[in-house]
């Protein structure tokens, strides 16, 4: 019922009709108006007027409804006081004082609406029984000694009431930490009022008639508290407004120790914390890497989470009263979500530019190498397999006439030369680019599996031919892979699964082997590394110890749209 929208537009017009009556009615009663006549005839409406403006901009809460209800059981018993209508007059006399009630339960109950405390709904018991059920006994019972025994009693039971309800608003504010005495100015609006009325009453039961001083700041004091409690309601939201500066100071906060401070200055908690995620060790950590505890609870401290894409990025360890303040706690945590993820991409951008340049110097060094390695094996090959041939056939010259047979021999070794030579240059070509890709990659890999000395299971998913580069870095990470299994892994099979999708190609090496590699170390890896991120891609390897090895390529491929 309290959330319900329509209900304040209803009462919007109910409330405003009920204010200027009272006003009419003062204006029509002949006799002088005086500025606490005013002020009195205010604070129903003010507290209408502010609890309607709360109930709308917080329909989450019941304060705004609380201080409503206070405003018109607070406003009606005045205007039924005044009409000539018997029945309005006892009416009026029955809901003299009610309005105490929703009054003590807004001030004990600031700023989520409900109460908590055993304490608090003591109070709020005790002055439906002081202030309704005693209330409907006096004006049941006859003139006479008994009404004025219960109404002493009354009076008596109700200032008591009042000074618990100040003693606890106030004692409240005073024990808070300083973020929630802020959030809690309300509550001591509130408890400073009830302390009034108390001693009104108490000095009224003394003294026989109520110090004059001290009503002019009670109606005072009472038209000013709806209006704390309205600042209090929407204070959350004025600081949203002021969270475009923070915004602006967040970019220019890369340090954490800067964001941090920043944090807690908008937030007006000194003692705030900002805590990072690790997912590898599932804990949090602080700005120098050293884990953190979590408050518990009832420790006076929260944390609330800052996630990303759902996942979570760092957290802020702040003071508990912080959590009455969820608006703007979400707020805050969304601006320093987007100086972590602006952090976090200016340092992955950092590390791509570093890892581009390295990337660039091992392709270099690696082209070299694979320069020198061609050079050494044209020289120790087929270079030295051609000066064999070139001296066997000018032997075979000088011999063919005198001695046939051995020029035949000659013949027969040069052919034998000339063979292997173009078996060496065939295997070097492949080595520099595959000329089996040119049938496709699924042939190319039914090639190497064909010559892998362990047992290879192919799963390829393609539709259609890849790209020249995204064919040749696959082939070459099958490659490698293989070759690796066949080394090290001591495994009895391997699967090769090639796939695609929207993301692009999933290449995958698996074997059922001894594990345990170390895919930051190796050459050959580190080559692929190169070769895959040259084309925008990622390798990984995962290899347990005793429970095999993936290598996982993943490499960019846009899909083609399909013809029309």
């Amino acid at each position: 019922m309290w959330q319900k929208r329509w209900l304040p537009a209803v009462l919007w017009p109910v409330g405003i009709a009920a204010v200027a009556w009272g006003f009419v009615l003062l204006l029509r009663g002949g006799g002088e108006i005086t500025p606490l006549a005013v002020l009195g005839r205010s604070v129903g409406g003010s507290f209408i007027v502010c609890g309607l403006i709360a109930w709308q901009r917080r329909p989450e809460t019941r304060t705004g409804a609380l201080m409503t209800l206070t405003g018109f059981l607070f406003l009606v018993p005045a205007l039924l006081a005044e009409v000539d209508w018997q029945m309005g007059f006892t009416l009026g006399e029955l809901l003299a004082n009610v309005w105490v009630i929703p009054f003590a339960a807004l001030v004990l109950s600031f700023p989520s609406g409900r109460l908590t405390a055993r304490a608090d709904r003591l109070i709020v018991w005790g002055f439906v029984f002081g202030a309704g059920v005693l209330q409907v006994v006096w004006v049941a019972l006859p003139p006479g000694g008994a009404e004025d025994v219960l109404d002493t009693a009354q009076r008596a039971i109700n200032g008591t009431l009042g000074m618990a309800l100040a003693f606890v608003g106030i004692q409240r504010w005073l024990r808070a930490p300083p973020p929630l005495r802020r959030l809690l100015l309300p509550t001591l609006a509130g408890g400073v009022a009830a302390l009034i009325l108390a001693l009104q009453v108490y000095n009224e039961l003394l003294a026989g008639e109520f110090i004059r001083s001290s009503q002019e700041v009670t109606v005072v004091v009472l038209v000013t508290v709806p209006l704390a409690f309205l600042f209090g309601i929407l204070r959350a939201q004025l600081a949203r407004a002021g969270m475009a500066d923070l915004v602006v100071a967040l970019q220019q906060a890369p340090e954490a120790a800067d964001l941090q401070a920043l944090l807690a200055k908008s937030l007006g908690d000194p003692s705030l914390e900002l805590v990072f995620w690790l997912p590898g060790f599932e804990t949090y950590v602080d700005a120098a890497g050293m884990p953190v505890v979590l408050p518990g609870e009832g420790a006076g401290r929260a944390m609330t989470p800052i996630d990303h894409a759902g996942e979570h990025v760092a957290a802020l360890v702040h003071d508990a009263a912080l959590s009455n303040e969820p608006a703007l706690l979400d707020v805050v945590c969304a601006a320093a979500n987007f100086a972590l993820e602006r952090t976090r991409l200016q340092a992955e951008l950092e590390s791509r530019v570093e890892e581009l340049a390295g990337s660039r110097q091992r392709l270099v060094e690696a082209g070299d190498a694979a320069r020198r390695q061609i050079e050494r094996d044209l020289h120790d090959g087929a270079q030295q397999r051609l000066v064999s041939l070139a001296i066997a056939l000018r032997m075979t010259e000088d011999r063919i006439h005198d001695d046939p047979d051995t020029a035949a021999s000659l013949v027969a070794a040069a052919r034998k030369e000339v063979t292997e030579s173009l078996a060496e240059l065939r295997e070097l070509a492949r080595g520099i680019h595959p000329h089996v890709l040119e049938h496709g990659l699924e042939v190319a890999l039914q090639s190497l599996a064909g010559r892998s000395p362990t047992p290879v299971r192919l799963d390829i998913g393609l539709d259609e031919r890849l790209p020249g580069a995204v064919e040749l870095a696959a082939y070459f990470v099958v490659s490698e892979g293989l070759a690796n299994v066949g080394k090290y892994a001591q495994a009895s099979c391997a699967k090769i699964r090639v796939t695609r999708s929207d993301a692009g190609v999933l290449v995958e090496v698996a074997d059922d082997g001894v594990g345990g590699a170390d895919g930051a170390h190796g050459s050959g890896l580190r080559g692929l590394a190169d070769r895959v991120e040259a084309l925008g891609g990622s390798l990984g390897v995962a290899s347990p110890a005793g429970a095999g090895t993936v290598l996982t390529a993943r490499l960019p491929c846009a899909v083609r749209p399909a013809a029309r």
